[in-house]
């Protein structure tokens, strides 16, 4: 598959389709070793199943042989020669090897055209030179010569070169430029080779491989999990390393020198690049060089790697001799105030052997200096590697680790951990990481085992690192499905963040448990200004604050600023790795994409949810999926699937069972359940809820049990509860408010009030409009309907509807699949009398039965709209 090469291809399209129309041409392809151009040769061949295809490839030890190439390219046809005229024929034969004569030039381009013309007049020829610069000369003017006089014949010819051709013998045909991929296709290349890579990871192998095709697939498998605190430069794989020798050894020796100092002083500051380049012996007419041929870029005191991919190989071709020089060549250049820990860095790189002194100094500037946190992870690292005591070097991981994971390198710090894990045991490296493993644990694998990790690591470390474990081991627990309800109002309040060591996971309470005891319009405000204090981080705690307070800003109507919130969650989740951060973005936007009833995006979202939260055992992130779909089947009018789903919720031993969202989900549950018939377990659910009501006094608790128990009110005492509700909760915001008037108005129609009804639902399909439930607004419009409060909808040509109103009601209810007995429970009719209204509907609009009312525009004039 050909990744990002659209204009590569329309333009060896229009060679064939010239060729194929008679028209003869050629077209040089030139572009860097690896970046394609063989792969454009194979696809254009692929796509030319008309064509007669001969091919060549130059070869270094056939470059010096006359006509080697032609007699690769013609050999398949050595058995036409006996078609040309005998000069012509004795031409050829020298050049394959059948005439002992030697071949002479001008004839061997004379019957070149005439034995071209010949094929071509069979068939469309496609003539494929890849490597044309180690083709021998010869054949290359022989190929030139027959292509200028076969404009007329249908002959096209493919060359592949490495550099611009303006200088060769190929210069008499057009060419083509082939760069790298764009970023974007780069980026998918890796995605579908290698599957999702952490951000810092990505970022270094798209910035060294500049959209090189070999480099994007090879770079993922050299360049590891720890890429965020890997020394620069990057080691290459064994393919790129071949495929730029030849152009890495053809340059000047001080020109590679150049190279591998600009390689080595990653920040590009043009004053230090000069300074050790010079006392390695690379002057200015390396510089003019590099310059000249693309390969370096200098402006405004910088230097630019204007082909990272050459530099990177440049530098991965010196002897280690050499790149300890240059890496020491740097540190004497950074002479300027303030560059003394870079001196440091950079002379930690150039040791060779242990050197402890080195390391402790590395390791005090890195934990002192503020670089950063994934500068102090990297210099933590190398102190690491030079450490002649494995424990010593072991506790240097273990700081690199959470060094690495405040700066949201997930990765790096997993592989950090595990090796200090390996030096120190699992205790020591808990206390030297400051209870790094549980907290890992928690962003991206079990949260049950996080919770045992933290509590295990908060007897080893500090007292305020141990407060913030508990904190987080409650909360993991919660996410388990294991922990409690409680909730201190005074834990959303905003604090100062704590050391630049330690970030808690979760530094406020899980939305979902804010939402529980009734919070959210007084979370709104701290979550806010929370998220506002970490924007720009990467850190755990900024990117899994993100969805919780999108659910915040989802309870209080804020549905614009949710989905904003959203959408930079899921990506900073998907950057950093953060994979149980992204399962709540999916669950997430299924809630939203279930309001807005898209159903395809309800079980995308779901499904990716699923993916992910199951196989971590996260209880509650697979409960939320749950409710998600549950209140989706709910809005598209399937109580049944609805209940299968909501069920899960309140079912010990499912792995959807999680109280929480149990009582978040009441009103659904409860509707679900006595839509279907489930009074007994309808009248558990509603127990729960108000058992919840009367503990934590939540507003929306209180409202929601009134609602459940008219829900199971088989009396007028139904009205007196439905009232109740919707005194407790007034919000024109507030969806579950908008469905307690919904609930109600379909009881009030259904005991024939029908003007209280109307009052209701109006209201209710105007606050679902608001917020762009246009499933709940249908349901709300059909009741509303069903009062006869609503003018019946005219025909398409403007004419009073085809219709009765009692008719349009009854087909309306049998297009959605209800028969004639739960027809007329709706509109209090008996089924005999809606097989009547059905028998005058179908007549009048020309059906054979009901099956065909789906097919029924009932809102644009009843036309027939018969899906394709």
């Amino acid at each position: 598959m050909l990744y990002g090469r659209d204009r590569e291809r329309i333009q060896l399209d229009r060679l064939l389709g010239a060729a194929r129309s008679g028209r003869g041409t050629g077209l040089v392809l030139y572009g860097d070793p690896a970046i394609g151009k063989t792969a454009l040769l194979r696809g254009a061949v692929e796509r030319a199943a008309d064509f007669r295809v001969l091919r060549c490839q130059g070869i270094r030890t056939e470059s010096e042989l006359r006509f080697a190439g032609l007699h690769e390219l013609l050999l398949p046809v050595a058995d036409r020669l006996a078609q040309l005229p005998p000069t012509q024929a004795r031409a050829l034969s020298s050049v394959l090897g059948l005439d002992a004569a030697p071949a002479e030039v001008f004839l061997v381009g004379a019957a070149l055209v005439r034995l071209l013309a010949v094929l071509a007049a069979e068939t469309p020829l496609l003539l494929v030179v890849d490597e044309a610069r180690l083709l021998d000369p010869e054949s290359a003017q022989a190929l030139i010569f027959a292509i200028r006089r076969l404009s007329a014949v249908p002959v096209a010819l493919l060359v592949a070169v490495r550099d611009d051709p303006a200088d060769t013998v190929w210069r008499e045909l057009p060419s083509l430029a082939v760069t790298g991929l764009p970023d974007a296709e780069a980026r998918r290349l890796i995605a579908d080779r290698h599957g999702p890579l952490g951000a810092l990871r990505l970022a270094r192998i798209l910035e060294v491989a500049g959209g090189n095709p070999l480099a994007l697939h090879e770079l993922p498998g050299v360049v590891g999990e720890l890429a965020g605190t890997a020394p620069e430069p990057m080691a290459l794989g064994p393919g790129v390393r071949a495929a730029f020798a030849d152009r890495v050894a053809a340059l000047p020796p001080e020109v590679r020198v150049l190279l591998t100092v600009a390689a080595t002083e990653t920040r590009g500051v043009l004053g230090v690049v000069t300074a050790a380049a010079a006392a390695l012996g690379a002057g200015p007419t390396a510089w003019e060089f590099a310059t000249a041929a693309g390969l370096l870029a200098v402006g405004d005191g910088r230097v630019e790697r204007t082909h990272a991919l050459l530099c990177a190989a440049a530098h991965d071709a010196a002897a280690p001799a050499e790149r300890r020089a240059a890496q020491l060549a740097v540190a004497a250049a950074l002479t300027e105030p303030g560059a003394a820990d870079l001196r440091i860095w950079h002379g930690a790189m150039a040791s060779d052997r242990p050197d402890e002194a080195l390391a402790a100094a590395l390791t005090e500037r890195g934990t002192a200096a503020d670089h950063g946190q994934l500068a102090a992870a990297a210099m933590l690292r190398q102190a690491a590697a030079i450490s002649p005591d494995p424990e010593r070097a072991g506790e240097r991981l273990a700081a690199a680790g959470r060094f690495a994971w405040a700066g949201g390198d997930i990765a790096s710090a997993h592989g950090l951990l595990d090796r200090a894990t390996a030096r120190l045991g699992p205790e020591r490296a808990a206390t030297a990481s400051r209870g790094l493993a549980g907290m890992l644990e928690f962003v991206a694998g079990e949260p049950e085992r996080a919770s045992q990790l933290m509590l295990r690591d908060a007897e080893l470390v500090d007292p305020e690192t141990a407060a913030n474990l508990r904190i987080d081991a409650a909360r993991a627990r919660w996410a388990a499905g294991l922990g409690g309800l409680d909730l201190d109002p005074a834990e959303i309040a905003v604090t100062d963040g704590n050391s630049r060591l330690h970030t808690m996971i979760r530094p406020l309470p899980p939305a979902p448990l804010v939402l529980l005891w009734g919070l959210a319009d007084r979370a709104l405000e701290p979550y806010t200004r929370a998220a506002a204090r970490l924007r720009g981080s990467s850190a755990p705690a900024a990117v899994s604050l993100l969805p919780q307070l999108a659910i915040i800003q989802f309870a209080n109507g804020r549905l614009p600023a949710a989905e904003q919130t959203l959408a930079e969650a899921f990506e900073l989740a998907t950057a950093g790795g953060v994979e149980n951060v992204l399962a709540h973005c999916w669950s997430l936007r299924a809630k939203i994409t279930a309001l807005h009833g898209d159903s395809d995006a309800v079980r995308e979202a779901a499904d990716n949810a699923l993916a992910l939260a199951r196989p971590r055992r996260t209880r509650a992130l697979v409960a939320s999926v749950h409710w998600h779909l549950g209140f989706h089947a709910l809005s598209n009018g399937d109580p049944e699937n609805a209940y299968l789903r909501l069920r899960t919720l309140a079912q010990p031993g499912h792995d959807a069972c999680h109280p929480t969202y149990s009582r978040l989900a009441a009103v659904d549950l409860v509707e679900a359940a006595t839509r279907v018939g489930r009074h007994a377990e309808a009248l558990a659910y509603y127990a729960d809820i108000r058992d919840w009501a009367v503990r934590s006094r939540a507003d929306w608790a209180v409202s929601a049990a009134y609602t459940c128990r008219a829900l199971l009110s088989t009396d007028d005492r139904a009205d007196r509860y439905f009232r109740r509700a919707l005194a407790v909760r007034r919000s024109r915001h507030d969806l579950n408010h908008a469905r307690a008037q919904l609930l109600y108005g379909k009881w009030l129609r259904r005991v024939r009030r029908r003007a209280d009804a109307a009052e209701q639902l109006r209201t209710a399909a105007e606050a679902f409009d608001r917020m762009g439930a246009q499933q709940w607004v249908s349901r709300a419009q059909q009741e509303l309907e069903l009062t006869g409060r609503r003018a019946a909808p005219v025909t398409a040509h403007g004419e009073t509807s085809v219709l009765t109103a009692q008719e349009l009601r009854v087909a309306r209810l049998a297009a959605h699949g209800l028969t004639n007995r739960e027809i007329g429970t709706e509109l209090f009719l008996s089924p005999r009398t809606v097989g009547h209204h059905l028998s005058r509907v179908f007549g009048k609009l020309g059906l054979s039965g009901r099956a065909d009312l789906v097919d029924v525009d009932f809102d644009n004039g009843m036309r027939i709209v018969r899906p394709r």
